[in-house]
């Protein structure tokens, strides 16, 4: 339990803040773009973008790029994580089709709440899988074009 809650200490006191902190920041960009322009999809790019900044600034604070991203991709994608479960749920609650298999009874609602719970499941790992690529594209970014030597990341927190 110690160190779960070390962990959670890092995140907001230690290496990691600045990646909580870009999540955080896209935010607002990721509602406003898809409140605006997405009607049939979900647009990552301002979360993606923030991914890459926490890969580009993660030889700063000692972190591996895709350590850094992943927690970004995570903090900052947490209102997509919730509005999509909803919209799962929402879809399978009443559907005719679900209602004529199992009818207008508790197996719905089971099936509802399993499609959002599914629904959390698969874009948590997609949420994962933007944070690697936006942070390693950010670390590659910082280890290309800086004028310091790369450095191994593992190595220098010991």
């Amino acid at each position: 339990m110690a160190s779960l809650k070390n962990q959670f200490h890092d995140l907001g006191h230690g290496p990691l803040r600045n990646a909580v902190l870009l999540g955080i920041v896209s935010i607002p960009f990721t509602i406003g773009i898809n409140w605006a322009f997405a009607f049939d999809g979900v647009q990552v790019l301002p979360l993606f973008i923030a991914c890459v900044a926490s890969g580009y600034l993660s030889r700063s604070q000692r972190v591996n790029g895709m350590q850094a991203g992943i927690v970004t991709g995570i903090s900052g994608g947490i209102p997509i994580l919730f509005w999509q479960s909803g919209v799962a749920i929402s879809a399978w609650w009443g559907n005719p089709i679900l209602v004529d298999v199992v009818g207008d009874s508790w197996l719905m609602n089971a099936s509802s709440a399993g499609a959002g719970v599914l629904t959390a499941g698969i874009l948590t790992g997609v949420l994962i899988v933007v944070g690697i690529i936006g942070g390693l594209l950010g670390q590659w970014m910082d280890d290309r074009f800086s004028g310091e030597q790369p450095v191994n990341r593992e190595t220098e927190r010991a």
